[in-house]
């Protein structure tokens, strides 16, 4: 068809007025606050979470390819919207009315959909890879504290141990007495080898995320979520409000759109005698068919997410509440210290185990809050978007 066309392409170019490129017309990701420049020129990066999640946007090789394919999709859409405007169905010697037609209605809107689907692929990527961040910045931290928490008992566990070993040397105790403490000090020293390992593994993703130099230090500053619960009234409602304005949902009914105007035109122009009606009712079938499909999906996604933040929000609040018991606990060691009824290894004991659910409860507050956001985010247009999504044609994928 376009090679049919070719020479009157070239007359439309010449005779066309330049338009505005639709990517001018819209935001190409969405932000979630102002970046900070990272400065990358010492040994030492400094980041606070803020500017981890925000320079991902400016940063991040991945965004900056996506952004770069925008580049032909929209010159693809000029040219051709171009043409569109520039040719008439009734100009002398043009007996293919089909083809113009279809240069004239179909193809404009194809391309206008493809650098839509090009901009939601790149703000579902942005947003994915925030949150991800979110988690990883995090676990950097809770899993620093939590060595530290270790190391705090390796101490605790010595002293109880030459405690112990007092007791022995006197005939208070037996030799075996230390076995149990003896396999705790294993244990946890071998633990610290496997939290040193997922904390590195973090540390390089963020540096991978932010382009950031691997043989660079990283600095994290402080930060934590609060727990928040939920709002979830009338959630059902919600969710059937997210899926029809969804925007595979929306993209996937775009489409049918285009597929039914296609078939249109071979009606009235080619009676299928080139077999076009023919093939234009089967891709009808199979746009009528996505459009299901990615109603369901995107139905199945919201509720399902749903679910895990439900999850996440019960174990939330049973860490919680052992929080509360174990502070209750060491409320009362400490209550014992100070009126002589026992020693300080075992005050130390009891706050080490505080410090220690304090640090649960972190990691389980950060995930369930990390998995709200999450699910906001789906609730607001975004049910159907996947973790995997194509810069093109994103209906029906996974999140």
């Amino acid at each position: 068809m376009r090679k049919k066309l070719s020479l009157l392409v070239a007359l439309a170019i010449s005779l066309s007025i330049s338009t505005t490129s639709l990517a001018a017309a819209a935001s190409t990701t969405t932000s979630t606050g102002t970046s900070t420049s990272i400065q990358t020129d010492s040994a030492t990066v400094s980041l606070t979470m803020g500017d981890a999640v925000n320079n991902i946007e400016t940063s991040n090789t991945e965004i900056k390819l996506m952004n770069d394919k925008l580049v032909p999709l929209n010159k693809q859409y000029d040219l051709d919207h171009n043409v569109a405007t520039s040719l008439k169905t009734d100009t002398p010697g043009l007996d293919n009315k089909l083809q113009v037609e279809t240069q004239q209605t179909i193809t404009p809107l194809k391309d206008e959909q493809n650098v839509k689907n090009q901009k939601y692929a790149i703000d579902v990527r942005l947003n994915n890879l925030k949150f991800d961040m979110q988690r990883q910045y995090l676990n950097v931290l809770t899993c620093r504290d939590q060595i530290d928490n270790i190391n705090k008992t390796l101490v605790n566990i010595d002293e109880q141990i030459k405690k112990t070993q007092d007791q022995i040397n006197v005939g208070q105790a037996t030799a075996d007495s230390l076995n149990s403490l003896n396999v705790q000090k294993s244990q946890l020293t071998t633990q610290i080898d496997s939290i040193n390992s997922e904390i590195e593994e973090s540390l390089l993703t963020i540096k991978q995320y932010l382009n950031i130099d691997l043989n660079k230090d990283l600095n994290l500053y402080p930060a934590q979520k609060q727990y928040i619960k939920f709002d979830d009234t009338n959630i059902a409602d919600k969710i059937n409000k997210a899926v029809e304005n969804d925007y595979g949902v929306i993209e996937a009914k775009t489409s049918l759109d285009i597929v039914q105007r296609q078939k249109d035109l071979y009606v009235k122009y080619d009676n299928n005698s080139s077999g076009g009606v023919s093939s234009a009712e089967s891709s009808l079938i199979t746009a009528q068919g996505s459009v299901t499909s990615t109603y369901s999906n995107a139905l199945a996604n919201l509720w399902s997410k749903y679910y895990t933040l439900k999850s996440d929000e019960n174990a939330v609040e049973t860490e919680l509440l052992t929080e509360k018991s174990v502070q209750d606990a060491y409320d009362k060691a400490k209550s014992n210290y100070d009126n002589g009824m026992i020693d300080k290894v075992t005050l130390d004991s009891a706050e080490l185990a505080l410090e220690k659910q304090k640090n649960l409860a972190q990691r389980a507050t950060n995930e369930y809050m990390i998995i709200q956001e999450q699910f906001k985010y789906m609730l607001d247009g975004h049910a159907s978007a996947q973790p995997s999504t194509q810069a093109i044609g994103i209906s029906g994928v996974d999140y």
